[in-house]
């Protein structure tokens, strides 16, 4: 029963291993990698314990022992670090399917009972499997490449979001949100055209708590300009990119 187990958990954490390293390479090329020029010494070997953390998973396909090691220990990094880093899902599910790993290693490296009879996972089980990974990876898809992502419910900012918003960071930032979604303002010294804001995740993103709750899109001297903003308190709490760099804001409603 032992020997099956570890088998049934080595293949559940290659599959989950596989989803959520094509889900670290999305976000990669969907974002693009971080400029390591531009972070602190902490902040780069954060980003390398998260390389290591999801690196580790593929590897585990070829060295089940050492890849699932490599992962856990990208993890235990982080955690060293950063306490609130054991606290991310999203950092705990891949140290988890790591663990897997190394658990179904070491009982599979022993040998095999001379009783087992030979197991296959019937066809349409496999196919239940690929078709689930499929749909997955579309909607993870969806949710990092569409601005906004398809099923997004339409937009109407009421008088708890219509109005001026202004934030101070490294620049000041001022918009209006009209109740018909389309947004004014300015950036530093940069209006900002075309602008609207939108609900930035759908059903999915909500569900596994993907991109920001509201994204304000429009053109910044000819070229895209986008801000995603998240509720915190009273406030709205997200970046600025402008100029494909970001800038941290913490927006403040103004009375009229």
């Amino acid at each position: 029963m032992s020997w099956r187990i570890a088998i049934a958990g080595r293949w559940i954490a290659r599959i989950a291993g596989t989803l959520m390293f094509l889900l670290f390479l999305a976000f990669v090329f969907g974002e693009g990698p971080p400029d390591l020029s531009r972070l602190t010494w902490f902040e780069r070997a954060q980003a390398v314990g998260i390389a290591t953390l999801f690196l580790g998973l593929p590897l585990a396909w070829k060295w089940e022992g050492l890849g699932g090691l490599v992962t856990v220990a990208g993890f235990a990094f982080l955690g060293l670090a950063d306490k609130s880093n054991l606290h991310r899902w999203v950092l705990g599910l891949p140290a988890m399917a790591g663990a897997l790993h190394l658990a179904s290693w070491t009982r599979l490296r022993m040998a095999r009972p001379a009783s087992l009879a030979p197991w296959r996972l019937p066809r349409a089980v496999t196919a239940g499997l690929a078709g689930v990974a499929a749909a997955f990876l579309l909607l993870c898809g969806n949710e990092i490449f569409g601005q906004p992502p398809l099923m997004t419910p339409a937009l109407q900012p009421g008088p708890g979001l219509a109005g001026r918003w202004q934030g101070a960071g490294s620049i000041p930032v001022d918009f209006l949100i009209h109740a018909d979604g389309s947004v004014t303002g300015v950036v530093g010294e940069t209006v900002i055209g075309n602008g609207r804001i939108t609900y930035g995740q759908s059903w999915f993103g909500r569900l596994l708590h993907f991109n920001s709750v509201y994204r304000i899109t429009g053109e910044s001297l000819g070229e895209p300009f986008s801000a995603p903003f998240d509720l915190a308190g009273d406030g709205l709490d997200g970046s600025v990119f402008l100029r494909k760099r970001p800038m941290h804001v913490i927006l403040t409603r103004r009375q009229p």
